[in-house]
């Protein structure tokens, strides 16, 4: 009996390796701190960008999105690398407004 769980679970620990929805959050949360920074240097260097950081981080987000199954192509492993680090450009440009609608003393924008 505990050798039937014993294959279930590296069965479906197995399985999680090859989601790439998984994938792309570990990707997210591993690799886009180290991405992340070096985009940024770039586009400081712009004088338009670096003064909207925000609305650059989102923009630069939806590129990368729709720019991702051309990148991966069939590789689920690259693309769900570049989704995650797309969905941390997303989630960097509205953290801001979150924090503003959240905070006990700001008005709503």
């Amino acid at each position: 009996m505990p050798e039937k769980y014993l294959q279930g679970f590296t069965k479906a620990s197995k399985g999680i390796l090859q989601n790439e929805a998984i994938l792309a959050v570990l990707s997210a949360s591993i690799v886009a701190p180290f991405v992340i920074p070096k985009i940024n240097e770039l586009l400081d260097s712009v004088e338009i960008t670096k003064s909207h950081k925000s609305i650059t981080s989102f923009i630069v987000g939806l590129a990368v999105f729709s720019v991702a199954g051309a990148i991966g192509g069939r590789n689920i492993y690259v693309r769900a690398i570049v989704i995650g680090v797309a969905g941390a450009f997303i989630l960097s440009s509205l953290l801001p407004i979150y924090s503003s609608l959240t905070s006990k003393t700001s008005a709503v924008p």
